[in-house]
């Protein structure tokens, strides 16, 4: 598989205080890095699943590959060619072959808008994608498995299933070679997970998609991923082949992430890791290894310095100067 997406060192800065609030509090952090350094590749064909806690950077990264969000620093390349950081060039060709689903389908979806209205705005912002939009909106709807009845309903009128699937045809209008799609699953039944993660494999396989996908659902990485990252505060703390980390993992934040999620397979009880402490807020960034507050295999050296990548194979890799054996 050719490679889709490189990034390098990506990272991304929001101000948090400034004029008179810093003033009164000049103890206070001017910023917070949501993104702190993250590499990542993603090929032709290939899955990508980005896993971790809520509030640990997961959807600013997939806004700041869509231009979304500002990126202070680091090296993102697309095909082979270097993307503008700046914020007003994500209507340039390159940013439009990647595409977003975002996390909240029904708040993403203007409310005074159809279906069939929503799916051919794009049409009117990239006029060469169609010389006939209203056929095209109706060739989205059959590829996401919508009957032509779909065009004239409002959001409201849609279970979340549906507007899923509508996301996700409003993506493909735009003909991306990276899909990213933040939580697909969220907030849908067992079944009807199923139905929109057969609908993206389907998809991928079709029309050769790369796709990154946005999870807390454990369950469906292994399944659906042929790479995982592992994300900690803004970081990836281990990332490498889905089925390596879930039989090995090596950083200790990912060996209690797997024993802490469910399974049906009451024959294997997974060795537990308890975790202390509480997860600390961006604005007091632990020094070192952020994650030193809460592993049980902390030592002093973990306080004092980030630990480097170290990689097994090239097929693994992980953060920690003192990994699971």
């Amino acid at each position: 598989m050719s490679e889709l997406l490189k990034v390098r060192d990506l990272r991304v800065r929001y101000p948090v205080a400034g004029g008179i609030a810093a003033m009164l509090d000049r103890n206070r952090p001017s910023y917070v890095d949501v993104v702190h350094g993250v590499s990542l590749d993603i090929a032709r064909g290939e899955t990508l699943a980005v896993v971790g806690e809520s509030g640990s950077g997961k959807t600013t990264l997939a806004m700041a590959l869509c231009g979304l969000a500002p990126v202070l620093a680091g090296d993102v390349r697309f095909d082979g060619a270097a993307m503008s950081k700046a914020r007003d060039q994500h209507l340039r060709p390159d940013r439009r072959r990647i595409a977003l689903m975002f996390q909240d389908p029904v708040g993403s979806l203007s409310p005074r808008m159809t279906v069939r209205r929503l799916l051919s705005e794009p049409f009117r912002i990239y006029s060469e994608l169609s010389q006939d939009p209203d056929r095209s909106v109706l060739e989205l709807l059959s590829m996401v498995g919508l009957s032509s009845d779909f065009a004239d309903r409002y959001p409201h009128q849609l279970s979340g299933g549906q507007a899923r699937r509508v996301c996700l045809a409003r993506a493909l209008a735009q003909k991306p070679d990276l899909l990213i799609a933040d939580e697909p699953t969220a907030g849908l039944d067992v079944s009807i997970q199923g139905e929109v993660l057969n609908l993206l494999s389907d998809l991928q396989q079709e029309l050769g998609l790369g796709i990154m996908i946005i999870t807390h659902n454990l369950n469906i990485v292994r399944h659906v991923a042929e790479q995982m990252a592992i994300m900690y505060l803004g970081r990836f703390v281990e990332q490498g082949l889905s089925e390596l980390v879930f039989q090995h993992p090596r950083h200790p934040y990912t060996a209690a992430l797997l024993a802490a999620n469910p399974s049906t397979n009451f024959d294997v009880v997974p060795e537990r890791i308890e975790l202390t402490g509480e997860i600390p807020g961006l604005l007091q960034r632990p020094a070192g290894c952020e994650f030193h507050n809460r592993c049980p295999r902390v030592q002093p050296k973990c306080r004092a310095s980030f630990p480097d990548r170290q990689s097994s194979n090239g097929k693994q890799g992980w953060n920690c100067f003192h990994p699971l054996p």
